[in-house]
């Protein structure tokens, strides 16, 4: 079955040495956002790029220390528009720094099960 709607897609930017108390920031926000009923987030981690400190982050070339090193984590959610501003909400008191950008998302997904206009409904409203 194919869905499709507008939804909205939130993006996040943070160091990859960004920590809340010994956890990496990026697992506090999964764990936060797995609380929150949120549907599902995906975290990349840059090859190279800089931000506002103007420092070139360029990660080792081995996968095996990949994580280890200083880079960029970007992170995406696409959620209703509701659901997105709770996640900021939470960003205002999680996120010591970073940038998150918001953008309006036609959104198409394709399931083997069969969803009806209700689910769809129910699950926007939960």
């Amino acid at each position: 079955m194919k869905i499709r709607d507008k939804k909205k897609e939130l993006t996040i930017y943070i160091n990859s040495k960004e920590t809340q108390g010994t956890t990496p920031l990026y697992k506090t926000l999964i764990d936060k956002f797995i609380a929150m009923g949120i549907t599902g987030c995906t975290v990349l981690k840059s090859t190279a790029g800089y931000g506002t400190d103007l420092k070139v982050k360029y990660p080792d070339e081995s996968i095996a220390s990949l994580w280890s090193k200083d880079s960029t984590i970007v992170m995406n959610v696409i959620e209703s528009e509701a659901r997105v501003e709770e996640i900021v909400k939470m960003l205002d008191l999680t996120m010591p720094q970073g940038v998150i950008t918001i953008k309006d998302v036609d959104f198409i997904r394709y399931t083997r099960s069969v969803v009806t206009e209700e689910d769809i409904r129910l699950a926007d409203n939960a």
